[in-house]
C-alpha cells in the first residue's frame, strides 16, 4: 500500500464523527478557550502602568 492509497481519515472515523461528534475538535476549541481565559486572568499589564503613575516608586514586596 502506497501513500496515495491511505486517506486522510479512514472512512470509520468519518462515521464515528457522524455519531459521537467530533470530540478531538471540541476539546481543542474547549483548550483555547481555557488558555484565553487563563491568559486574562494572569495579564497583570494594566497594573504595572498604575504603580508607575503613583510617583513614589515604591512597590510592596513580601520579601523586603
Amino acid at each position: 500500500m502506497s501513500t496515495a492509497e491511505i486517506s486522510e481519515h479512514p472512512p470509520i472515523y468519518d462515521r464515528l464523527i457522524q455519531e459521537r461528534g467530533d470530540i478531538p475538535a471540541e476539546t481543542r476549541e474547549a483548550a483555547e478557550q481555557a488558555k484565553h481565559r487563563m491568559q486574562q486572568a494572569l495579564d497583570w499589564s494594566s497594573v504595572h502602568p498604575a504603580m508607575r503613575e503613583s510617583g513614589d516608586g515604591r512597590s510592596f514586596s513580601a520579601f523586603g
